[in-house]
């Protein structure tokens, strides 16, 4: 089978981690994830390739030459331009020829069953088949609504809290069929879920989605970087080759050096007398000083100084940790040497006004609350663009997910006020049925 990865991006969220090389090229345990892709594609029954490229090309086209040393055929396409995602692949339309074939991100780390969704594809006859994976932080992503039958009913595109209808989000996973391309136009930008998915919608192609089994993380960010490091070390995501969790480490380590599992050590790094490490990836040409304690963290080249104490810290190539520093959770180290926490607090969004009567439900997870919902209530007519809405009586009921907890909120509005009542009654009672834990009036 044939698949097309897309290499193409700068991965200027993810610097410093990538400063120096394209963001499919960023280290996990050891090998670039890009590797580990073609891994996972190759275990999948996927052997024919195809790169898009765009940044710094060498750096992917030297290492993998025609993929013959990892056991599949690799064609690369470079971008002179940026095309968007589905215009990057339209510069591979004679690679493709007439077979389905699978899209997939290059900066993504996941361990799907991509056969599988190859098999639903061609059991369910889409003319795209999404893979979908629940996220119940979906805010920075995509969301897909489908009906009972898997079809694709509605996008909403990185919603804000109270727009939430669902926890699947898009994973930029993709089986296509060739006779889309026909609506792909020539050297004009061009993204799949932008422009092509509305556009196949109006003309009635039906696109499948497909909640998927396994891992799937974005790398975005260095904090995105860390967790699916971590996330690799403790054998949530699964990579072809490695037994994990475990201790992986050279054999000439120092005597007193003490390592606490999970942790990946690669050959080439330095750890020297009296270190500790734990829960930790530590790859090549990384430098580990004597006494340091460095756990919940990577080190990606870096060189770590005498008595450091690193807790969930991201370390970068070239960068350099005098003796004694200590780091906190969230800190990225550059090749500057600064220290700078990447995260922000998050601003909340402007309370909405409520028209009606309204009843807060508490839960786990809310955006798996309203996938839950939304599968319901999308038979009984329901609009999502807004949340859920719909017409029940005399009565407008909207449901939608709170910003500041996990709770939703049922907002009856209209009609009589006995009757508002009924309906805050009624649809908080399906939400407590899903697991929810109905609050107040």
């Amino acid at each position: 089978m044939k698949a097309i990865i897309m290499a193409g991006g700068k991965g200027t969220r993810l610097r410093p981690v990538c400063e120096a090389m394209p963001k499919p090229m960023a280290q996990l345990l050891g090998k670039p994830l890009l590797e580990r892709l073609t891994a996972l594609l190759r275990q999948n029954g996927f052997t024919e390739l195809c790169i898009t490229l765009g940044y710094k090309p060498k750096c992917i086209t030297e290492h993998f030459r025609d993929g013959s040393a990892f056991g599949v055929s690799i064609e690369t396409r470079v971008e002179t331009q940026p095309l968007g995602t589905a215009g990057g692949v339209r510069s591979c339309l004679d690679f493709i020829g007439d077979e389905d074939f699978l899209v997939i991100s290059g900066d993504a780390a996941c361990d799907f069953d991509l056969a599988d969704l190859a098999a639903e594809h061609r059991k369910r006859g889409g003319a795209v088949t999404m893979a979908l994976c629940p996220n119940p932080e979906p805010l920075p992503y995509g969301t897909v609504l489908t009906d009972r039958a898997g079809r694709v009913v509605s996008f909403i595109e990185k919603p804000s809290w109270d727009r939430v209808v669902t926890d699947l989000v898009n994973t930029g996973v993709y089986m296509v069929s060739p006779k889309v391309l026909s609506l792909f136009p020539e050297n004009v930008p061009f993204d799949f879920a932008r422009d092509l998915f509305p556009l196949m919608q109006r003309r009635g192609l039906p696109i499948v989605g497909v909640p998927m089994d396994g891992y799937w993380c974005d790398i975005g960010s260095p904090r995105s970087y860390l967790r699916c490091c971590l996330d690799a070390l403790d054998g949530r995501l699964r990579l072809p080759g490695e037994d994990m969790p475990g201790i992986h480490a050279p054999k000439d380590l120092p005597e007193d050096v003490q390592l606490i599992a999970p942790c990946y050590i690669c050959d080439g790094a330095v750890i020297e007398r009296g270190a500790t490490i734990g829960r930790s990836v530590i790859h090549a040409v990384s430098r580990i000083g004597a006494y340091s304690r460095v756990v919940n963290s990577v080190v990606d080249g870096g060189s770590i100084g005498e008595a450091c104490i690193l807790n969930g810290t991201v370390v970068c190539r070239g960068a350099a940790l005098g003796p004694d520093t200590v780091t906190t959770r969230g800190d990225v180290v550059s090749a500057a040497g600064a220290c700078a926490a990447p995260r922000t607090p998050a601003e909340r969004p402007a309370h909405r006004k409520a028209l009606g009567l309204v009843r807060e439900i508490a839960c786990g997870d809310r955006a798996r609350l309203m996938r839950e919902m939304s599968s319901v209530l999308w038979e009984a007519g329901a609009d999502f663009s807004d949340g859920i809405t719909l017409s029940d009586g005399a009565c407008m009921v909207r449901i939608a997910p709170l910003a500041e907890e996990s709770a939703i909120t049922v907002e009856a509005i209209g009609g009589r006020e006995k009757e508002r009542l009924e309906m805050c009654r009624k649809y908080a009672e399906l939400a407590e049925n899903f697991g929810g834990k109905g609050l107040h009036l």
